[in-house]
């Protein structure tokens, strides 16, 4: 876990850029449907907004970090491992899984693969972690 480095203020600026733009698109879409610029101003809309803002983001992300995972793990798997460390081992407790938590047996490229795993893997807790917080904001 060391090893892994996060830039937080690109990721977070991509975040923000995408949230801004759906929000905008909302409220443009608000307006064509509606003829109101009033409504635009209203609390209980704008809180909408954000809400299908977010729900775009998540429907948007929650495949491709997915994928994304799926992807740099099947390197990981196939070039990522260090000679004769076999898929299924005792070194991994027989879980192609614990490789992600076993950095002696891989490669500086598995390293790699490794870190972009484990990146995907926190972005997708956050957006859990989204999800659960939009639910209780709606209740």
């Amino acid at each position: 876990m060391r090893n892994i480095t996060i830039k937080w203020q690109i990721l977070l600026s991509y975040s923000l850029l995408f949230i801004v733009s759906s929000m905008v698109i909302t409220a443009i879409t608000l307006l064509l449907f509606t003829q109101d610029w009033q409504m635009i101003f209203n609390v209980k809309v704008q809180i909408t907004a954000l809400n299908l803002a977010l729900i775009a983001v998540i429907y948007v992300a929650f495949p491709v970090l997915l994928l994304r995972f799926c992807y740099y793990f099947y390197h990981l798997v196939t070039h990522g491992r260090k000679d004769g460390i076999s898929l299924f081992c005792y070194q991994t407790l027989f879980n192609p899984i614990n490789f992600l938590f076993r950095p002696s047996l891989l490669t500086e490229s598995g390293l790699t693969f490794r870190r972009r795993c484990l990146i995907s893997v926190i972005l997708l807790i956050g957006l859990y972690s989204a999800i659960f917080a939009m639910s209780d904001l709606a209740v």
